[in-house]
């Protein structure tokens, strides 16, 4: 395994361990019943940032 693929692996995990750490708030509104819009908004936008950067990383591991 080169540098770069082991340099991406790590970015990548780190941005979802990130991710879930970050999400772990609103999910727990949903399991308490507290659950609000903005939860979900929390949610969409850090599931989508997540997925841009995700395949942005598997592109570079790719190349």
């Amino acid at each position: 395994m080169t540098f770069k693929r082991l340099f991406y692996a790590l970015i990548f995990g780190l941005l979802n361990v990130g991710a879930l750490i970050l999400l772990v708030d609103p999910i727990m509104a949903i399991v308490n019943q507290n659950f609000q819009e903005t939860d979900l908004i929390r949610i969409i936008i850090i599931v989508a940032l997540t997925l841009i950067l995700d395949v942005g990383v598997v592109q570079e591991i790719q190349n």
